[in-house]
């Protein structure tokens, strides 16, 4: 994290920081302070690469979610998300 401060805020500049107990964190926030709130939770998309897209560094994975406090509503968005998908101008085409 340092370097990328190092690299990406400009000298004489600010950043901010989102901070949830002993984490630190350079995103926007907010975190949950306690991952029992989450009821239900799907995995969206992940993705991998490399630091600073040099494959002599550190792997880098990430992971995309959604969470809910009870699983209807996560019954509902998957079901909002296959209607989505199914108006979708660009699949229709296909």
């Amino acid at each position: 994290k340092e370097q990328i401060i190092n690299i990406k805020v400009p000298d004489g500049t600010r950043t901010t920081v989102y901070r949830c107990g002993d984490l630190v964190d350079l995103c926007r926030g907010p975190h949950l302070p306690s991952t029992g709130r989450v009821k239900a939770f799907a995995a969206t998309r992940h993705s991998a690469t490399n630091w600073l897209g040099d494959t002599e560094n550190d792997s880098l994975q990430r992971m995309y979610g959604v969470s809910f406090p009870d699983k209807k509503m996560l019954k509902e968005w998957k079901e909002n998300q296959e209607k989505a998908k199914e108006r979708d101008h660009r699949r229709i085409a296909m």
